[in-house]
């Protein structure tokens, strides 16, 4: 897996994920399929990827978490084990990798040291140092990594790399931790007195030595962790004569693996449909023992014991070994998988002692209440100590950043620290369900970001929030690095809810901005001017006015290099032409087009026309007024445009009026159109892509007078239209329609113009004739669930077309929503080629 090892840094990146990890593999599978226009570099300090599964060796390594909910939303875990051996894990991890192509963006031996934000750049420069692979040590001392007494060596790798003192700088727009927040090449050993003279082999799990044979000797197993309780059922397997030894029990609980769920759900549904049925399933079943555990602590510890006091043999106490001194859920329950831990203490070789540890002698330990645990090899099972980031240094402009000092804002960002994000799972849960929402929600904010043409954005906490610690949560590995962690809020969005269904709530369906939110420093979500849409930093458009005659003259907004092949942007009905998406404009600039975006004549900065508007009931039945234009005319307003910016044969996508425009623009001017994209359009034939009855009295409002008045109406329309797979995003929605109102040149008269447009579409009738006659290749996309141009109409066209393509985007409305991006870039490229190559 190091292949990449020796390869070259890039000097930039768009997005960079510290980590090759669950996490990190997880998050750059994502963030590629849904910004495949953004460059994404993963840096790994190992030589391998996998990160716990790949470092940890130790014997029955395994999940503590079903892996229904543990692995990836978007690649389900489908075999019937959901607690998993770690090399099983292992395997998933970088099966995942490679099947995404994730696997290429991997550079290994590489350790983020430092990041400094710029504000001047908005970028981060990123300090990274080369590490060389771990080396065995012989001899080590009892207090090091996998070491043994004087005398007792144990050659064991390091578990981390070595750093060479070879640095270099990689510039990034966003970086997103996936280091989790242990320190693994540190872990928590207690200050026993006496190992010095201890005559047997010390070893802590994280770094077992590969050559340990246990057959036949005694081992001590320190703790009651989910390690401990792993580790003694395989070491008893392996021969040893196994004592573990803890100060303080654990709540553990049988699981059975797979349970009856999981079997009559594979064999009813199969394994991909049974593993998405129990995704939910599972998180549900997590979060009601928490529930309960919160609300009757009594009866879930009386439950808990009553189901070890079946499974222990009759000589084993429940009330001194299995009763901890704090409730349920105080701290993380163990599972033992179809209860091996259990039936490891019916074996003569297995046994569990609950005493604090006085100290070691030559043979073993020697606990507080007297008792002696001989042993030849003792098991440092007692933890790790936290480590935020991978121990890097953060600054702002050069001042540090002292974690203390932040507030995590939806557990995923640092109050006051522009474009980076974290990944902290739960703790009372599977780690991944967390991990999963807050890079879906990352997506959104990277897109929204692009959508507004800003460069950044940062959380800023209000005066006078209360705070408390960040992991409420007893641990001890917890407790031990409080102060080293930032702290959380006692309200959303600044609180960690450790909550699943709580975090789907806030992450995927609400807004994805709020008014903690800074785009590039602006207070306001609704700029008063210009907005952000069309004057973000590093946009390299510029906005021009066309005359193209007496009377007409076309606003239109140049992106892209001057030489890249031509694109065409269309918008639609009452839609001027910063309803594209920035991160799609910027996507299919950086990829070399020349993206031509144009308000249409009654829109934004293009000409007004001067007729009578036809009413409400005209637009439905009766003669149209005299002088109202048509589709063909407003195809002849963009045939005319490109003839004055000089542009021979261009590729043309036109949504929804649009869509309708570049139809006929490439039925009536075939040698102007090299290729035709229609998106959420339809015929003209008055049988399909009809409009809802409902969107048709919504149209029918009359104008909005005021700015505010024009903006609540936007986003009434706007909540109609979306589909429910890609929901509205207010502060977004907001923003687009200030775009709009500040940018027209008559924006109180917008109802006037939209109901000339309605006429202009029913004016021109059934187009199917025209549509017959298109011969450019042609792209036709429609969402399932667009109320104003009815799904049928998206069919529909691809059949008359000639050897049109159809695709249905599932949960679409009638919208360029930021989310669909993506998508729409994705089958842009493959419909028109990558201009880049030819």
């Amino acid at each position: 897996m190091s292949e990449h090892a020796g390869a070259a840094l890039p000097e930039h990146t768009d997005i960079l994920i510290i980590g090759a990890g669950l996490s990190g593999i997880g998050a750059a599978c994502k963030l590629r399929h849904e910004h495949p226009g953004k460059s994404i570099t993963v840096l790994e300090s190992r030589g391998n990827s996998g990160g716990t599964w790949d470092l940890f060796r130790y014997p029955g390594v395994r999940s503590d978490s079903d892996l229904y909910t543990y692995g990836y939303d978007f690649r389900p875990w489908t075999r019937q084990n959901p607690i998993a051996e770690g090399s099983a894990i292992l395997d998933y991890i970088r099966d995942t990798a490679r099947a995404s192509g994730v696997d290429k963006l991997i550079h290994y031996h590489r350790r983020v040291t430092a990041a400094d934000w710029s504000s001047g750049t908005s970028h981060w420069t990123v300090t990274v140092e080369r590490t060389a692979p771990p080396e065995p040590r012989a001899g080590a001392a009892p207090s090091d990594v996998g070491g043994g007494a004087p005398g007792h060596s144990v050659d064991a790798p390091r578990p981390e790399p070595i750093g060479t003192g070879e640095t270099q700088p990689i510039t990034a727009t966003w970086v997103f931790v996936a280091t989790g927040y242990y320190g693994y090449d540190r872990p928590h050993i207690p200050d026993f007195a006496g190992v010095e003279g201890f005559r047997g082999q010390l070893v802590h799990p994280q770094f077992w030595p590969e050559d340990l044979d246990v057959r036949g000797k005694k081992v001590a197993v320190i703790g009651s962790g989910a390690t401990a309780v792993t580790l003694l059922p395989e070491l008893v397997t392996r021969g040893a004569e196994t004592t573990m030894v803890q100060r303080t029990p654990s709540y553990i609980l049988p699981l059975p693996s797979p349970g009856v769920a999981e079997k009559v759900l594979f064999m009813a549904l199969g394994r991909a449909r049974a593993a998405r049925v129990l995704r939910p399933l599972m998180a549900a079943g997590q979060r009601a023992l928490w529930v309960a555990s919160k609300a009757a602590p009594r009866v879930v510890r009386a439950g808990i014991a009553a189901v070890n006091r079946r499974r222990l043999p009759a000589d084993v106490s429940v009330r001194e070994h299995f009763t901890p001194p704090y409730d349920p859920w105080d701290q993380r329950l163990c599972v033992a998988p179809n209860g091996d831990f259990f039936a490891a203490l019916h074996e003569p070789n297995a046994h569990i002692v609950t005493a604090g540890i006085d100290r070691f002698d030559a043979d073993g330990l020697v606990l507080t209440d007297g008792r002696r645990v001989a042993a030849d090899v003792v098991v440092s099972a007692t933890g790790f100590d936290l480590l935020m980031f991978g121990g890097a240094r953060l600054s702002v402009d050069g001042r540090p950043v002292n974690l203390p000092e932040r507030i995590a804002y939806r557990g995923a960002m640092l109050s006051d620290v522009p474009n980076l994000a974290f990944a902290i799972g739960y703790t009372n849960g599977s780690w991944t369900l967390k991990i999963g929402l807050v890079v879906d929600w990352l997506s959104r904010l990277i897109a929204h970001t692009d959508s507004v043409g800003a460069a950044s954005v940062r959380p800023v906490a209000p005066e006078g929030l209360r705070t408390r610690p960040l992991l409420d949560f007893d641990a001890g590995y917890v407790q031990r690095s409080l102060d080293q962690l930032p702290r959380q809020g006692d309200t959303a969005p600044w609180r960690m809810a450790m909550n699943y269904f709580d975090d789907r709530r806030q992450l995927l369906r609400k807004p994805v901005v709020d008014r903690f939110l800074r785009f590039d420093d602006a207070a306001a979500p609704v700029p008063e001017q210009l907005p952000a849409l069309l004057t973000g930093p590093g946009e390299s458009g510029e906005e021009r006015t066309v005359q193209l005659d007496d009377d007409r003259f076309i606003c239109v907004r140049l992106d892209g290099p001057s030489d890249g092949a031509p694109l065409v942007l269309i918008t639609g009905l009452a839609f001027d032409l910063a309803t594209w998406p920035m991160s799609f404009v910027h996507a299919l600039a950086d990829r070399g087009y020349r993206v031509i975006r144009l308000d249409n004549r009654d829109v934004g900065r293009s000409f007004r026309v001067t007729s009578t508007p036809p009413s409400a009931r005209r637009l439905l039945r009766g003669p149209l007024p005299e002088g109202q234009y048509s589709v063909e005319d407003m195809s002849e307003d963009v045939a005319d445009t490109l003839r004055a910016l000089g542009v021979e044969r261009a590729d043309v996508m036109g949504f929804s009026l649009g869509g309708m425009i570049a139809q006929s623009l490439a039925g009536h001017h075939p040698e102007l159109v090299r290729r035709l994209i229609s998106l959420c359009s339809t015929t003209g034939d008055p049988s399909v892509g009809t409009a809802a009855t409902s969107t048709a009295a919504l149209l029918m409002f009359p104008g909005a007078k005021t700015r505010d008045m024009y903006i609540r109406g936007r986003l009434v329309m706007s909540h109609h239209l979306a589909g429910p797979g890609f929901p509205v995003d207010v502060a977004y929605e907001r923003q687009l329609a200030a775009t709009h109102w500040d940018r027209s040149l008559d924006p109180r008269g917008e109802a006037e113009a939209m109901r000339r447009q309605i006429g202009a579409i029913r004016s021109s009738g059934d187009r199917t004739e025209v549509l017959s006659r298109i011969t450019a290749p042609t792209l036709v996309i429609h969402g399932d669930k667009d109320k104003i141009v009815r799904p049928d109409g998206g069919p529909a066209t691809a059949e008359v077309i000639p050897h049109a393509r159809f695709v249905r985007i599932p949960g679409m409305g009638h919208q360029v929503h930021p989310m669909v991006v993506p998508r729409l870039f994705e089958l842009v490229i493959d419909h028109l080629g990558d201009p880049r190559e030819g």
